[in-house]
């Protein structure tokens, strides 16, 4: 995790940002909030009949999902980007929520494809470590996310439980679902530093408000 603010002024460009929202459920406020900031909202995603907001002039619904090809009931990833008209100048944010299906797409894709959008949100699935043919596949895409992208910010997904990891024989609290906030490397202020111990929980929500929050704790890293 990064303590720092992004410099969102010099992203200005004067065209109507983009954000694009992969996976949106019944309920999105995080389409609504960008809607009412004036971005235009791009949803996606094939489980449900309409969106939540489907009288928002800002916000635009497609029933599909979205995927790494295309078929009758999904849309590749790379038509969503070529057909955005993304404006490499706007402050551009792609969040995305799709339920396991990110790796296959993020694992076949070329990341600087991505590079268009200033922040990245996933909500990463399955991260079991126990898992070792599917934890290969996770560590590729995310070293190859850290090639142009910078994760700032991350909060467990606390329906999806918890368990412990032990890291220097000291154990943490763990969860399966990760929700990590990227912002693009070249926007990464020169005063960025590295969070240690228990991250902030000031900006964070439950995913589930019947349940407690589950802690990030950040360990040192080893010498």
């Amino acid at each position: 995790m990064y303590a720092a603010s992004p410099p969102l002024h010099e992203l200005d460009s004067g065209s109507q940002p983009i954000a694009l929202s992969l996976g949106v459920s019944s309920y999105a406020p995080w389409d609504l909030e960008m809607a009412d900031r004036g971005y235009k909202v791009l949803e996606f995603d094939g489980s449900i009949a309409t969106s939540p907001y489907p009288n928002h002039p800002n916000i635009q619904f497609s029933k599909l999902f979205v995927g790494v090809s295309d078929s009758k009931h999904t849309i590749a990833l790379s038509r969503v980007l070529a057909e955005s008209s993304l404006d490499p100048s706007a402050h551009n944010i792609l969040q995305c929520d799709i339920e396991n299906a990110e790796w296959e797409i993020l694992d076949t894709m070329c990341i600087d494809d991505l590079t268009p959008f200033s922040q990245l949100i996933f909500e990463f699935h399955g991260c079991d470590p126990d898992d070792e043919q599917g934890s290969a596949i996770r560590l590729r895409v995310l070293q190859k996310l850290r090639e142009y992208f910078t994760p700032i910010h991350t909060h467990y997904n606390n329906i999806a439980g918890s368990t412990l990891g032990v890291i220097d024989d000291l154990a943490y609290p763990f969860c399966p679902s990760l929700e990590i906030s990227y912002l693009r490397n070249d926007l990464v202020p020169d005063d960025a530093r590295l969070v240690y111990g228990l991250a902030s929980l000031e900006i964070d929500s439950p995913c589930s408000a019947n349940k407690p929050d589950i802690p990030v704790i950040f360990p040192p890293l080893s010498h």
